[in-house]
């Protein structure tokens, strides 16, 4: 397998999970209001994360 498409195939299994990831997580971030500052930083942090990593994956050469 030639090296781009190693890559554009680790892209692609990466962004499915990474998407319901970054979906649940501001999902539950709709009821902040029902869970611990504590719980919300976290979940923050979480899709802070997620963002970067999708930037990562986009902005990757093929």
């Amino acid at each position: 397998m030639v090296e781009s498409e190693k890559l554009r195939k680790l892209r692609h299994d990466l962004s499915n999970p990474l998407a319901a990831m970054l979906a649940e997580t501001q999902l539950l971030l709709l009821n902040a209001d029902a869970l611990s500052g504590e719980v919300v930083t976290g979940l923050r942090q979480i899709e802070t994360l997620a963002r970067k990593m999708r930037g990562i994956i986009q902005d990757t050469d093929v």
